[in-house]
């Protein structure tokens, strides 16, 4: 994860320098120190910069962390016409340059500002400033649980409606298979996806975790979605990506998975190039994981995998198929849960991790 430290003074330089270090000393060449054009600072341990608005501007497009040793009300008017969403805001932490404590400002759950201000408070002996109301009380937050766990938010906007319903001590139930590390009680309850819903008088909302797509929810329903799913496709050069993406929601839709659980597409080396590939990989934000024969291959010889042969696809790619193997290459220990899909010059298949 990027994360850009920016200081303004003398003090706040050297405050810099060691919070640097010691996140580089976890996460080596993750941290990066920028710092004004002054005589106190050495630039071979910083980027200089003259004017601090482009810099800014440039820091908050790049990274994922940004942490300003400054006035919180000169970062508020720096930030004011960068912030966009949730969602991809990266997370802002703000420090005085005596050290004294570490603002959580922006993205403080999803974008995790929350998180860095307190690992920050601990290198530096500071108090982390957090008011986010369910951090204030000590209760779990959706979008904290979400950011923890890898899952994608389904729909974003009733983030708002379930933290407000945990503060206020209204009953919300979790329906979860994967183990869960939070505080429970009377108003907040944790049952398998297999009980939704449970049955219950005034329940504000339902959380259900899960990647399937399930028929008629209630409306007091919102789903948090795991990543654990990988599409594997195989199609001929020149497919355009939006046959691509709309062979890849068919195939999600026809075993009712949802797209947000994709994590990854998965091909062949030859088509790692493909530029309709690498549009759909670039559109839903994904890594495009590509194998050689030589794995493929290897897999294909392992008699437990009763995977699908094309004497088409020998001929052409030099293995016996595509879409199958690269779908279990990319998993965890994974199983197709959709055998190869053909559609008009494209394949898909699609693998679900199993750890």
């Amino acid at each position: 994860m990027s994360t850009a430290i920016i200081c303004l003074t003398a003090r706040g330089y050297q405050l810099g320098q060691r919070i640097k270090n010691e996140i580089n000393a976890v996460n080596p060449n993750s941290t990066v120190l920028y710092a004004p054009d002054r005589d106190y600072v050495d630039p071979a341990d910083a980027l200089i910069f003259n004017e601090l608005a482009p810099v800014v501007q440039s820091v908050f497009n790049r990274n994922r962390q940004l942490i300003f040793i400054m006035a919180l009300g000169i970062v508020v008017r720096m930030l004011a016409g960068h912030i966009r969403d949730k969602t991809t805001d990266p997370a802002v932490v703000v420090l005085d340059e005596a050290g004294q404590h570490v603002i959580s400002v922006l993205a403080g759950h999803l974008g995790g500002a929350n998180q860095l201000a307190r690992q920050i408070a601990r290198i530096i002996g500071a108090r982390p400033v957090i008011t986010t109301a369910t951090d204030v009380h000590g209760l779990p937050a959706i979008d904290d649980l979400a950011r923890e766990y890898n899952m994608a938010i389904d729909p974003l906007t009733a983030v708002r409606r379930v933290n407000s319903a945990i503060v206020n001590g209204r009953k919300v139930h979790i329906y979860t298979d994967i183990p869960l590390h939070i505080e429970t009680g009377s108003q907040l309850k944790i049952y398998s996806t297999r009980d939704y819903p449970k049955p219950g008088s005034q329940v504000a909302y339902h959380v259900v975790i899960t990647n399937r797509c399930l028929d008629e929810p209630l409306a007091n329903t919102m789903f948090l979605r795991p990543r654990n799913l990988v599409a594997g496709v195989g199609c001929r050069s020149g497919t355009p990506g939006e046959k691509i993406r709309a062979a890849i929601q068919n195939a999600l839709a026809g075993c009712r998975r949802s797209l947000l659980s994709l994590r990854a597409l998965a091909t062949i080396e030859q088509k790692a190039g493909e530029p309709g590939l690498q549009q759909v990989a670039a559109e839903l934000k994904l890594p495009l994981a590509c194998f050689s024969r030589e794995q493929i291959n290897t897999l294909m010889l392992n008699p437990s995998q009763a995977l699908q042969r094309s004497d088409f696809v020998q001929k052409n790619m030099g293995v016996p198929g595509v879409s199958e193997p690269v779908a279990l290459l990319a998993t965890r220990k994974g199983e197709l849960i959709l055998a190869k899909q053909k559609y008009q010059g494209i394949t898909v298949a699609l693998a679900e991790d199993r750890c």
